[in-house]
């Protein structure tokens, strides 16, 4: 018993946190993108369209008025959904995610984000069992389970942030934002589970087996998480009071609104949510409509596929770790200013994916270069846990959970944007020409991202953050230039001594 209590001791609450938040992250991109793959198994080959990978040289079909179905595996069950319905299926989660983002921020802060994420786990599971049955009825059905899905499922990444504000030390927050590359992870998980399971057992067994493993997260989830280290029975004063101690007075215990109007105003927040917004371009670019490309276009098999689309996010996995610990490394010893390190970094996150996905542009049919392309540019990508996925904090980490929850809004638009322009690009024809025009796009959003961050991104802290901007500015005004380098750093913007005694008085 002893032992097992100095083992509790030595495990900070913060790393379970921080596992947990993985998984979490892990399991919303499981929900998110089982249908990319299962779709493919799921649909018969149309009239008009191409009846294999559009890299081999086959004839358009012509003269059958029904789905040609002919050589294609026995999956289960087959449906006539073009490429306009798949586009649209696909795209439901995503349009779900917008009402839904934003209130969920809110609500973690004022709730508690352990809570917000447990339902925001169980309701798209439970939901995802009836996929089957869904299809099986009418598309119409389809999509409004996979809104539904999206609707509470949004939530998961506002309420980490919010967690992430009151539980993580300044000098902590990159491997934090890492971990939330879980995310990111669960589409490899997805393709690679999936694609096996659908070759062994058919589509509808690949649902039943993604919502019974998350089911046994959540009851983990449900077990282990408290809102914040204050509400943890299991946490040592010692890891408590470093908490305190770090976070300073930069969050509040009081639970405020957001500052709508200054943050919509806010010149900084505005080039993050497009920073973010390109981030996530890119990420749904290769989560949802990868497996199509991988399949159908480039002529991989469903289990080979689906391992092979997954390798650009173990790729975006093991060098988003790296970047988080250069970047934490770099702010604790002071080497870079929040600022700088921002900036500097979207060099990588940003205009290198812009890079190779041009150069994927010229890979044609040719598999080897395809894929490396795609390795590399999400792999550059992973440097986002310094940029885009962190930034917010840096700005409010008083409304980090309502911030990200606008930036979730507004990322969760390429999620319908894409598939349906995808769908009418290749609804005719699915080919590499086609699909060309995506990758030029994709790496014209990039690119648009880095320069305007460049120039009108910031890493300092906002003086809406606070409940009193004009004493917060003031005090920021005072302090010696060593010291506000250190408020860019690792211990945030300081109040005024009036602000300190009621801030510890709350405390």
């Amino acid at each position: 018993m002893g032992l097992t209590k100095k083992l509790r001791e030595k495990i900070p609450r913060r790393a379970i946190l921080g596992a947990m938040m993985f998984l979490a992250c892990m399991f919303s991109y499981v929900l998110r993108t089982n249908l990319s793959i299962t779709i493919v198994a799921q649909v018969a080959q149309l009239k008009g369209t191409k009846p294999g990978p559009a890299c081999e040289n086959l004839d358009f079909i012509g003269n059958n008025t029904r789905n040609v179905t002919k050589g294609l595996p026995d999956y289960g069950e087959r449906f006539e959904w073009n490429q306009n319905i798949q586009g649209l299926l696909l795209s439901g989660y995503f349009y779900g995610v917008i009402p839904g983002s934003i209130p969920s921020g809110y609500l973690a802060e004022k709730f508690g984000g352990a809570r917000v994420v447990a339902f925001a786990t169980l309701i798209p599971a439970l939901l995802n069992l009836l996929m089957p049955w869904a299809s099986s009825v009418h598309y119409a059905f389809v999509f409004v389970l996979r809104f539904t899905m999206g609707f509470f499922g949004g939530a998961v990444y506002p309420a980490l942030h919010a967690m992430i504000a009151r539980w993580v030390p300044p000098g902590e927050k990159g491997m934090f934002v890492w971990s939330m590359q879980g995310g990111p992870f669960g589409t490899v998980v997805t393709f690679a589970l999936c694609g096996a399971v659908i070759s062994s057992l058919g589509w509808k067994a690949a649902y039943y087996v993604t919502s019974g493993l998350i089911l046994v997260f959540w009851a983990l989830w449900v077990w282990l998480i408290y809102d914040t280290p204050d509400k943890h029975p299991g946490i040592t004063e010692k890891e408590k009071l470093y908490i305190k101690e770090e976070i300073g007075s930069t969050v509040s215990k009081q639970k405020n609104k957001p500052p709508v109007k200054a943050v919509l105003t806010s010149v900084p927040f505005l080039a993050l949510l497009w920073a973010h917004f390109a981030n996530m371009w890119g990420i749904y670019f290769i989560a949802t409509n990868g497996p199509k490309y991988t399949l159908e276009v480039l002529g991989f098999n469903m289990e080979s596929g689906g391992i092979i689309t997954g390798l650009p996010y173990i790729a975006r996995l093991g060098a988003g770790a790296a970047f988080a610990a250069i970047g934490d490394y770099s702010r604790k010893k002071n080497y870079l200013t929040v600022n700088a390190l921002r900036k500097s970094f979207m060099f990588f996150s940003h205009f290198g994916p812009a890079v190779c996905l041009i150069a994927m542009t010229y890979a044609g049919c040719d598999q080897t270069w395809a894929v490396v392309m795609l390795i590399f540019a999400l792999g550059f990508n992973g440097a986002a846990c310094q940029t885009s996925l962190q930034n917010h904090q840096d700005l409010a980490p008083n409304y980090a959970g309502s911030l990200y929850g606008v930036m979730n809004t507004i990322g969760s638009f390429p999620g319908f944007i894409l598939p349906s322009a995808i769908g009418a690009l290749t609804n005719k024809r699915n080919g590499v020409e086609e699909w060309r025009v995506m990758f030029w796009i994709s790496a014209a959003i990039f690119a648009s991202a880095t320069l305007l961050f460049w120039f009108f991104g910031s890493a300092e802290i906002q003086p809406w953050n606070y409940e009193n901007p004009a004493g917060a500015a003031a005090a920021a005004a005072a302090l010696p230039e060593e010291e506000k380098q250190m408020t860019n750093g690792s211990k945030g913007a300081q109040l005024s001594g009036d602000d300190e005694e009621e801030e510890n008085a709350r405390l």
